[in-house]
């Protein structure tokens, strides 16, 4: 598959609101004119929504390792990212909210910039078919105290609806391993094609398949959103979030987990924790 070495991005896109609004502020972006190639770093705070997340697992030895995965703020009290993010891959445990940090306005995660601000986890939800069948990768977290919305922190919009997003480019970040086999300390960009799911083996109903080249996502980005820049609203929606990829992080299709297959399932576990939490969707 031939996928353009780099795309241009108008510094107007999520930033100018487009002639259809929103039920509540979301997907905007804090940007300067720019090229963007791929892999490279975003401009600092450029995706409000974006969420660093440090989920301490314990391993069969006693040991406590931290892993690192991206996630998006949905609402006031909520994250979305993969289920494997805070399932144990070895004792298939889900993690408890206190091994689980949230940490919004990331950028350099090698130094601290005074804009950062960490929240502690109430609730862990994963989907039920994972912990059964290793599918079905997403979970909500729910978190103690509201976010505290402003310029640089809030939320990702969120349709029920399935966008139309094959053969399309849509957006990733995340601070994953680079080509060289390396974490970034800073959050990278890039764009990434839909392909067709009868083209990526592996790939389920509920999942999207898209192919990036060069760099294919890595473990770092995990959970992460994918997103698409809604021409009606000029606001980002997320599409899916990274569920897995090659092992090598090699040039090769990525599977994410589809939102619009969950919604339900994401709302569902909203109302429960958080009755006058909502999504931000398109009117």
């Amino acid at each position: 598959m031939n996928v353009p070495n780099e795309v241009i991005e108008s510094s107007e896109h999520g930033v100018v609101s487009g002639p259809r609004k929103t039920t509540c502020k979301c997907g905007w972006a804090n940007r300067n004119p720019a090229r963007i190639i791929f892999g490279v770093e975003t401009n600092e705070n450029e995706y409000p929504w974006m969420v660093l997340l440090n989920t301490y697992h314990t391993m069969s030895n006693g040991m406590r390792i931290m892993f690192y995965c991206g996630g998006s703020i949905i609402t006031k009290k909520h994250v979305l990212t993969a289920a494997h993010c805070v399932v144990n891959k070895y004792t298939n445990k889900v993690a408890l909210p206190g091994d689980v940090t949230v940490i919004l306005a990331e950028h350099d995660s090698s130094k601290d910039s005074g804009k950062e601000k960490s929240y502690e986890v109430e609730t862990v939800f994963v989907h039920e078919n994972y912990l059964l069948q290793q599918s079905h990768d997403i979970a909500l977290l729910h978190l103690k105290n509201d976010i505290e919305f402003n310029d640089i922190i809030g939320p990702v919009c969120l349709y029920p609806d399935e966008l139309p997003v094959v053969n399309r480019h849509i957006k990733i970040m995340g601070w994953g391993r680079t080509e060289g086999g390396q974490g970034s300390n800073v959050l990278l960009k890039s764009y990434s094609t839909v392909i067709d799911n009868q083209l990526c083996e592996g790939a389920s109903s509920f999942e999207i398949c898209t192919f990036i080249k060069p760099g294919s996502t890595c473990s770092g980005d995990s959970g992460g959103p994918l997103v698409w820049l809604d021409p009606e609203t000029n606001r980002y929606a997320q599409v899916s979030l990274v569920s897995r990829g090659h092992p090598d992080c090699q040039s090769s299709p990525t599977i994410s987990t589809q939102i619009s297959s969950f919604y339900n399932w994401i709302v569902e576990r909203i109302k429960l924790t958080d009755p006058s939490a909502e999504t931000c969707q398109k009117i």
